[in-house]
């Protein structure tokens, strides 16, 4: 398995979820806030990449799959708090690194939505209603410490940048916080893996191999119903 922030982050809040998504390869449904999500990403890429904003705007609802719930007035509002202009980075960063150096490593991958300075600036956009700190999760931990592998930063500016907020929450990663990011995505790969391997093994085991952690997350989570039925007699 190839792993990446938002997976890890997911088996971190509740092995249950993560195993029905990734393990067993369930759905979820697409969400208003993942496809305003999507739709706002794609426009603020292509406005950098030069796109005119009718056109990028129109992008980002394809991108979305013209979802119900999605308008294309929202996603202009929120791309347009961006203040993305033409050139002002490299825009969706793929990549592909070993979380350490042995020959079976854990794989990580992901995308940054803005690279910029040589690779010693990141930003990502963020569309919720609620703002948080850079520093509560190791998403922009772990982009730094990729930046640093690609382009040999010595310390990478991370940005989380609130478009309904147009609010900023930077850090200045220095080779200790990417190195803390680092050992929490190679700790956590290195569970999962040794799970996986366990399942394989006794795969009728797996409620207690994979458990439920009860959490608000439970609210919006499309497998709470077969989880309270699953685990209540746990």
């Amino acid at each position: 398995m190839i792993f990446s922030f938002s997976r890890l982050n997911l088996y971190e809040s509740c092995p249950y979820r993560f195993f029905k998504k990734y393990v067993l390869g369930y759905e979820e449904p697409i969400t208003l806030p993942l496809a305003l999500g999507k739709a706002v990403h794609k426009a603020i890429e292509d406005k950098i990449n030069g796109v005119q904003h009718r056109e990028a705007i129109l992008n980002g609802l394809i991108e979305a799959e013209f979802h119900p719930e999605v308008t294309a007035e929202d996603v202009s509002f929120l791309a347009s708090r961006s203040n993305a202009k033409p050139g002002m980075g490299k825009t969706e960063i793929y990549f592909k690194l070993p979380l350490d150096d042995t020959e079976n490593a854990p794989l990580l991958q992901g995308y940054i939505d803005l690279v910029f300075n040589r690779g010693m600036a990141i930003t990502d956009w963020k569309t919720n209603r609620v703002p948080y700190h850079v520093l509560d999760n190791h998403q922009v931990g772990l982009y730094a410490w990729a930046m640093s592998e690609l382009y040999n930063a010595p310390h990478v500016i991370g940005t989380l940048y609130f478009l309904r907020f147009r609010k900023r929450s930077s850090h200045c990663f220095m080779p200790a916080d990417m190195e803390q990011a680092r050992l929490w995505a190679l700790g956590l790969a290195n569970e999962i893996n040794a799970k996986l391997e366990l399942y394989g093994m006794l795969p009728e085991e797996f409620k207690r191999i994979f458990p439920a952690i009860p959490s608000s997350h439970c609210r919006h989570c499309p497998f709470a119903k077969e989880c309270l039925r699953t685990f209540s007699a746990v």
